[in-house]
Formats: C-alpha cells, sequence, structure tokens
C-alpha cells in the first residue's frame, strides 16, 4: 500500500513539474538579455522591450532597484510562462538584473558650447553589429581611451555649421570629451541609446541620416548612412541576446 502511495505521489510530481514547464520548455536555468522601457515605477511596472514584448515581473531578484515611467535599461530575465491569452502581457518573468542605460537626445551643437563637447577619439568596431536602431532610439557600442574612473562624455550632435549634407541628409557626429583624462592604451567599453525622434518630419514614415565619428587622427572612420524608420519594432531575435554579451556598466561615462 506505501509502495503505490509513492508511485503515485511521484506521478502526481512529474505532472505537476511538466505543467510547469509548459509547452514552450521555459527553465529557470535559462535568460535572455535584451533593452526595455519602464512602464510604471517600483509599485507595480512592466518591461516593454525593443522587440514590441511586454514582459510582467512576478518575480524579482532586485526589487530595490529604483525605476521610474519611461526608464531605458537592460534587462536580464527568465521567462516563467506565457501571458493569458487576450491581455497585454506576452510573458511572466523574474527579473535577474537591471542595468541603466545612458540616454539622450540629439544635441545641438554650436561655437558656443562645442569645447565642452569635445573632440576627443571615439571608435566604434563592426559597426554593423554595434549599431542598429530600434524603437525610435539609435544604439552604439562604442570604444574610447581612458581610466575607469575619471568621468567621461559622450554625445551625437548636429553641428548648425553642417547639419546636412548638399542633398539634404542629416548628419550626425558621435563626439567624445575625455575630461582631461591622459590615460593611454586602454580601451574601455560604453553603450548609449539616442532618441531620434527630433529627426521625424510630418507626411513621411523614415529619414535617412550620416552618422560620423573620429579617431586619434581626426579622421572619420565611421562615416555610414542609416535609415530610421518611425516607431519601427524589429524582430525580437534582433534585438535580444541569449547568453552572448555581457551587459556593459559604462562605467563613468556621462
Amino acid at each position: 500500500m506505501k509502495s503505490g502511495r509513492l508511485i503515485l505521489l511521484l506521478i502526481f510530481i512529474n505532472l505537476f513539474i511538466a505543467g510547469c514547464n509548459n509547452d514552450n520548455d521555459y527553465s529557470l536555468d535559462n535568460y535572455w538579455i535584451t533593452i526595455g522601457n519602464i512602464e510604471g515605477d517600483n509599485d507595480g511596472f512592466i518591461v516593454v522591450t525593443d522587440g514590441g514584448d511586454r514582459l510582467f515581473p512576478s518575480a524579482n531578484a532586485v526589487p530595490g532597484y529604483p525605476l521610474e515611467n519611461g526608464d531605458r535599461l537592460w534587462v536580464n530575465y527568465t521567462i516563467l510562462g506565457d501571458g493569458e491569452a487576450g491581455s497585454d502581457i506576452d510573458y511572466y518573468v523574474k527579473i535577474n538584473l537591471f542595468e541603466d542605460i545612458l540616454t539622450k537626445g540629439i544635441f545641438i551643437l554650436t561655437p558656443e558650447n562645442a569645447d565642452s563637447i569635445g573632440h576627443d577619439p571615439v571608435w566604434v568596431r563592426n559597426p554593423d553589429e554595434n549599431i542598429w536602431i530600434a524603437n525610435n532610439y539609435l544604439n552604439i557600442f562604442f570604444k574610447y581611451e581612458g581610466a575607469p574612473w575619471i568621468v567621461h562624455f559622450i554625445n551625437v550632435v548636429s553641428d548648425t555649421d553642417n547639419p546636412a549634407t548638399p542633398e539634404g541628409t542629416p548628419i550626425l557626429e558621435l563626439r567624445h570629451n575625455k575630461n582631461g583624462d591622459q590615460s593611454k592604451g586602454t580601451l574601455l567599453t560604453g553603450f548609449i541609446s539616442i532618441d531620434l525622434k527630433s529627426l521625424q518630419e510630418e507626411g513621411k514614415d523614415s529619414v535617412n541620416f550620416i552618422l560620423r565619428a573620429i579617431d586619434e587622427n581626426g579622421d572619420y572612420t565611421l562615416d555610414k548612412e542609416y535609415t530610421y524608420v518611425y516607431d519601427n519594432i524589429p524582430d525580437s531575435a534582433a534585438t535580444e541576446a541569449v547568453n552572448i554579451r555581457a551587459i556593459p556598466e559604462n562605467l563613468k561615462i556621462e
């Protein structure tokens, strides 16, 4: 009798575990890394990813992380299950980690503020992989030379003296101010998201622009044209990385 009860108990446990894993075979051993914006605040929020998914935090490993509506962050999460049919939630998740993303608009460069914006070199290696547009943001992984304990400044600017090509294509430049840092030889990694909505023109659904950046010789090692499609939500696979890239800490970048 006892052995029969034990067998029934084991069958029940196996059925329960199978039910928890659901049809998509989600596992607590798996995690996703994505970029998203916060809707809500610490009292109650969801994450809207650049791929268009809406994530509800059923569990949160960082409950004290300060959140405000509109914050843009790297999110490390584990999927616990699918959202209910007819709801506005795509996945119930466990939040494993948040990391703030430096988020700015396009800065208007003038002769008066040019020095504070800086002329120091900045590099983007493999721009096809490290620059992309999603959800009205230009996202850039970049390299800069310096010490991790000194604050550096990074911006994407439009120069009032040279705002566009003769054909009318807007020109943007990734600008770096090393803030007096004399360190040499060590390349650090930073990441920034730039809100592109100020480029939108009424009556259009997209705009082309050129992005530039100079190296240590003052040469444009990055000089590439991009197409910004308004409100573009790309395929999730293009904006979510699974276990392949560490989230940048941005050290002392402002």
